[in-house]
């Protein structure tokens, strides 16, 4: 767990360091890098992997999406993310192609669906590792301060395997 957590710690300052040296370029790389808590909803995982998870992931946007043509007050984007929720014998990372909607305001929604990677406890408490069908639905902001936009975000991530279902609570940074 420990060795998880420092990984992860060691990618999001690598790709803050990377952005920070690309920061030159006037396009920004569609790149998004969040850490926040997970909370399972089903209670045996609760009970054995513990009330909150951490958590985190990156999400690179693929394309934009027109629509609302001339409005200026929505626009629309795809993209690919790979989060992990994790704490003791429950692991779940979700690799999910999302549809995200802005607001003009900063607001944003969010929804994605693919394969999650799960990692629970069966019935005698042994580790079982298997692929799930993964969603997310999610709602954010946008702020920007300096170079660098952050946000704050919100979202449910299900999963066909109901233990490791729950919310999520994020910040992260986009470059």
């Amino acid at each position: 767990m420990k060795r998880t957590i420092a990984i992860s710690v060691l990618a999001i300052m690598g790709a803050t360091m990377a952005s920070q040296a690309l920061a030159q370029e006037s396009k920004p790389l569609g790149l998004s890098v969040r850490a926040g808590i997970f909370l399972p909803t089903n209670d045996k995982a609760k009970k054995s992997g513990g009330k909150q998870w951490i958590s985190g992931g990156v999400e690179y946007k693929l394309g934009d999406l027109n629509y609302a043509a001339g409005t200026g007050q929505m626009s629309g984007s795809y993209s690919l993310s790979v989060d992990i929720y994790q704490k003791k014998d429950y692991r779940h990372m979700p690799v999910l192609l999302n549809y995200t909607s802005r607001m003009a305001d900063g607001m944003y929604f969010n929804a994605g669906a693919g394969v999650g990677f799960v990692r629970e406890l069966d019935n005698t408490n042994a580790r079982k590792s298997s692929s799930a069908f993964s969603y997310q639905l999610g709602v954010g902001k946008d702020f920007s301060r300096g170079k660098t936009p952050f946000f704050v975000e919100a979202k449910w991530v299900g999963s066909s395997k109901k233990s490791v279902s729950g919310y999520g609570i994020f910040v992260g940074a986009r470059f």
